[in-house]
């Protein structure tokens, strides 16, 4: 069963909520006229409170809920249908992680890339909205994403580029429910394949198609909520945890990406395309560790263990079709290889196996 996402946000309207209503069932009527009871009166006093210490904000100091999204795992709620196979995650190792903290989507190695045209097809997802029977899921998708409507999607696609997530990374998920896109808080793992958009910053989950958008919070103070099959994924360290921000000045014309396939290079990507050995210019270098003053692969810092330098730390292991992780025997392929696809698991976003196909 899925559990109930409320922000903060959410609590203080209730508790304002609550407080109208405690006016509303303590009203004394005398002589002709309305007088507030004492309840009534408390209540004035605590709405004037909040608003005097800064109303949602003050109330909203608390770590902030955020759903883990793992890589590899099916969606409970997609706006594209999963089977359809609009896009595959990756396995990234988890040495690649750079720092932490707030990136702007024009840093370079950022993200990793591959050259496999297959991590996200945008002409699939654009034919997918663009089909009548999917109206419902055009508009809510072009509304998330600050469009006028469905006929916009198509040249919004266009601009967008493919890219895998170097490290675990914050969003504002969306997924679709009953007619309406659902937001709410997540982390997704390193090693999901996402689009992003003329300044860096993701805007679609490329497996599933859900529109993706801006974490507005903090990222030193967050309660995240593990999936229930799998647990805390062995990479995860909060201090690698990134929220990305739009890069500032025109759209961007390339991304500087870690080429996920040769470890130690890069590749250069001409925003809006698609990637492959012949639009990607090859760099020598990960265009991250080359930059003065950072880490070369490997290196021990503040915020890498000693353990996982020298060779790559183990890889976690595939899903199995239990749910489980585990080693697939139909797979003898090293799971280990960097830019390897992850086949989806059919453990959804939430750690739930899915009572059936969902769409």
């Amino acid at each position: 069963m899925k559990g109930i996402r409320i922000g903060c946000a959410s609590g203080v309207k209730f508790a304002f909520d609550c407080c109208f209503y405690c006016f509303s069932v303590t009203e004394i009527k005398w002589a002709g006229k309305q007088r507030i009871g004492r309840k009534s009166v408390a209540c004035a006093v605590l709405l004037a409170l909040l608003i005097a210490v800064g109303g949602t904000s003050a109330a909203c100091s608390g770590p902030v809920l955020v759903q883990a999204v793992a890589r590899g795992a099916k969606t409970v709620a997609p706006f594209f249908d999963e089977a359809l196979e609009l896009g595959i995650d990756a396995m990234v190792d988890e040495t690649f992680a750079i720092g932490g903290g707030t990136k702007k989507g024009d840093q370079p190695g950022l993200y990793g890339g591959t050259r496999n045209k297959k991590s996200c097809a945008k002409k699939r997802l654009t034919d997918f909205l663009g089909d009548p029977a999917n109206r419902g899921k055009a508009q809510e998708w072009a509304r998330v994403q600050g469009l006028a409507g469905p006929g916009e999607i198509r040249g919004f696609v266009r601009k967008l580029t493919p890219v895998v997530l170097r490290n675990d990374t914050l969003v504002k998920n969306h997924d679709y429910r009953e007619g309406k896109a659902e937001a709410y808080e997540a982390l997704l793992e390193a090693g999901i394949a996402v689009l992003v958009d003329e300044y860096g910053k993701p805007v679609v989950k490329c497996t599933c198609g859900n529109p993706l958008g801006s974490f507005d919070h903090d990222t030193g103070s967050l309660d995240v909520q593990w999936e229930s099959a799998r647990g805390k994924w062995k990479s995860y360290r909060p201090e690698k945890v990134v929220k990305i921000e739009p890069a500032a000045g025109e759209p961007l014309a390339a991304y500087e990406l870690v080429d996920l396939e040769e470890g130690t290079a890069g590749l250069t990507r001409a925003a809006g395309v698609l990637g492959d050995a012949a639009e990607d210019e090859t760099l020598s270098a990960d265009p991250f560790r080359d930059q003065p003053g950072e880490a070369g692969p490997g290196a021990v810092g503040p915020d890498v263990d000693a353990s996982s330098t020298g060779s790559p730390a183990s890889p976690e292991p595939t899903p199995t079709s239990d749910g489980m992780p585990g080693t697939d025997p139909a797979d003898p392929a090293d799971p280990a290889d960097l830019g390897t696809p992850v086949e989806p698991s059919p453990v959804d976003d939430l750690g739930q196996p899915p009572a059936g196909t969902v769409d």
